[in-house]
């Protein structure tokens, strides 16, 4: 009796785990990055850690995939890996869907995270100065003026 409750046990697991994503997936085919990464590997797990501690995609867009024991982001990475044929390839692997960009390893991929970052930030900035120009009707060219004297 115990042996069929194992096997049964073991089975149910077996079918709830097979051809699902795994949990830490991020899908959004909206993102501007593809980031493809292993469960196991030690410099994603590196990657993984820095990303959260700067809090990083709650502040880009990222459409995150593990390859090594999800068969659909495996063939989704090297259909991608085919199609833009960088010089070499391997996990962590950041691909840029604005700039063609591609980031393989711990630190070009953390960089290539921080250069969208940089340029939000700054874009933000230049928002945020156009809608007060806005709110308060004060014409630019006298704010450029009134910056050069």
């Amino acid at each position: 009796m115990k042996k069929i409750a194992f096997i049964l046990l073991a089975g149910l697991f077996i079918l709830t785990s097979c051809g699902k994503s795994n949990s830490t997936d991020i899908i959004n085919s909206d993102a501007e990055y593809l980031y493809f990464f292993g469960a196991t590997c030690p410099h994603c797990q590196e990657l993984n850690r820095l990303v959260e501690e700067e809090d990083l995609f709650s502040k880009i867009s990222v459409e995150k995939r593990e390859v090594y024991f999800n068969n659909e982001n495996r063939e989704i990475f090297l259909k991608l890996v085919e199609e833009i044929q960088p010089e070499r390839d391997g996990v962590p692997f950041v691909y840029d869907k604005i700039t063609w960009e591609v980031a393989i390893g711990v630190w070009p991929a953390l960089e290539l995270f921080k250069s969208r970052l940089d340029w939000v930030i700054k874009n933000e900035e230049i928002l945020e100065e156009k809608r007060w120009i806005e709110f308060w009707g004060v014409p630019e060219d006298f704010i450029l003026k009134w910056e050069n004297d």
